[in-house]
């Protein structure tokens, strides 16, 4: 699977993604529970990553993701991340990749040795602070898209405005377009890396890590035969020049005794906010649209008439 990563957006046909109702092949946006804007709660899965550059606490999302998380617990529990290097980082989207035996990442692994049918949860979005695996081939939306070990943390990625004109443009809802602007993160992800963890403590050390010096590595020239066959675009890789290494990675359970602040988290008052103020801008939006389409109903009767005429 060389060169597996090309972590740029990947602009899909994210209209599809969403429905005015439920039932009709989409997600309803009425139905999104937004876990990742919350604070933890005691007991829920944690995985602590004892880093060359500092330590980052994940939280995972295993009632939403069962499968992936469960992959990576096994892993876990072998040592399989335990001395492997953060093999690519992107300083533009702010993406720091881990999750294979090789500095080049073509290797991955599974619980089972077998490519991983992709899992996804309508709750989980790719906000900054996420942690996401590499999803490849086609992604959800064309229901072909396989995982392994292999991840990525995102880092404070903030929005352009090509990322809100997309949203706007396939229909994101506008609780989920307030999200990203408070959180920040990548909206092209959504529904194709899938998310299973949330970094709650170490923000700043994935900000360092997306941000290190590196070396670009073109790709060869029978790699772009390939990729052109393929109708794939290749991009150089950007690799640390000093080795970031993850020394040790272990499971346990949030206590909030033991966490004085928390990164990527909304306070109850805030989130209450959020949900109020978005609520509001989409009734409005709901009731321009409205008068748009009777006002448009009404020209289209008064041009059938005049033709009749």
């Amino acid at each position: 699977m060389k060169r597996l990563l090309k972590l740029l957006p990947a602009l899909l046909a994210l209209s599809v993604l969403f429905t005015g109702c439920s039932g009709t092949g989409g997600i309803d946006p009425a139905s999104i529970n937004y876990v990742q804007l919350e604070e933890p709660k005691a007991g829920q899965d944690i995985a602590v990553f004892d880093t060359s550059m500092g330590e980052i606490t994940v939280l995972l999302y295993t009632d939403e993701v069962p499968e992936i998380v469960q992959n990576f617990k096994d892993l876990v529990n072998e040592g399989y991340f335990d001395g492997q290097v953060i093999f690519q980082i992107d300083p533009d989207y702010k993406v720091a990749a881990f999750g294979s035996p090789d500095k080049e990442g073509e290797e991955g692994k599974s619980n089972d040795g077998k490519p991983k049918k992709a899992e996804y949860s309508q709750n989980l979005w790719p906000f900054a602070g996420s942690v996401c695996t590499i999803t490849y081939q086609q992604g959800a939306l064309f229901k072909k898209s396989y995982y392994d070990s292999r991840s990525f943390f995102l880092g404070d990625a903030e929005l352009t405005e090509e990322d809100r004109t997309q949203m706007s443009e396939n229909g994101f809802p506008v609780m989920m377009k307030n999200a990203f602007e408070t959180m920040g993160g990548i909206p092209a992800y959504s529904q194709y890396h899938s998310v299973y963890g949330k970094v709650i403590s170490g923000m700043d050390v994935v900000n360092a890590m997306t941000q290190a010096a590196y070396s670009e590595i073109q790709p060869t020239e029978e790699e772009l035969k390939q990729a052109e066959k393929n109708g794939v675009e290749l991009m150089a890789v950007k690799r640390p020049q000093e080795d970031i290494v993850i020394n040790k990675v272990t499971l346990s359970t949030y206590d909030p005794a033991n966490f004085d602040t928390l990164d990527n988290c909304l306070t109850s008052e805030e989130l209450n906010a959020l949900k109020e103020k978005s609520q509001q801008e989409q009734e409005e939006l709901d009731a321009a649209s409205a008068a748009s389409a009777v006002g448009e109903s009404g020209s289209s009767s008064d041009s059938s008439a005049s033709s009749e005429e």
